[in-house]
């Protein structure tokens, strides 16, 4: 575990779990996938890398990256707080890649 990464993780995490959900991601979803279940399966690896303080297992960093590739796809349709919750969970779905590919290379 990268302390740097998992620092600004659990900052991340933090502030998403203070922010309302944006009334305009209700009506994001389309062929890239259902927002509200993407969101709900990344809180659940990342609530896991947290409350384990940087531990990640393949399993759920391969669901982290298939499901931020999905919210990218969505990204440049999005603007505002919608925008920024996406991308929030984007930036954390990278640094926990990093920080889990990092430590298999150990």
């Amino acid at each position: 575990m990268n302390k740097a990464i998992f620092d600004e993780v659990a900052v991340l995490w933090a502030e998403h779990l203070g922010a309302p959900w944006p009334d305009d991601l209700y009506w994001a979803d389309d062929r890239d996938g259902d927002v509200a279940e993407i969101d709900g399966a990344m809180a659940g690896c990342v609530s896991d890398y947290v409350k384990s303080r940087g531990a990640v297992d393949e399993e759920r960093c391969s669901l982290l990256q298939e499901c931020a590739r999905d919210l990218r796809r969505m990204l440049p349709r999005l603007r505002g707080e919608a925008a920024m919750y996406v991308r929030r969970l984007i930036r954390m779905a990278e640094l926990i890649d990093h920080d889990g590919r990092s430590a298999s290379q150990v």
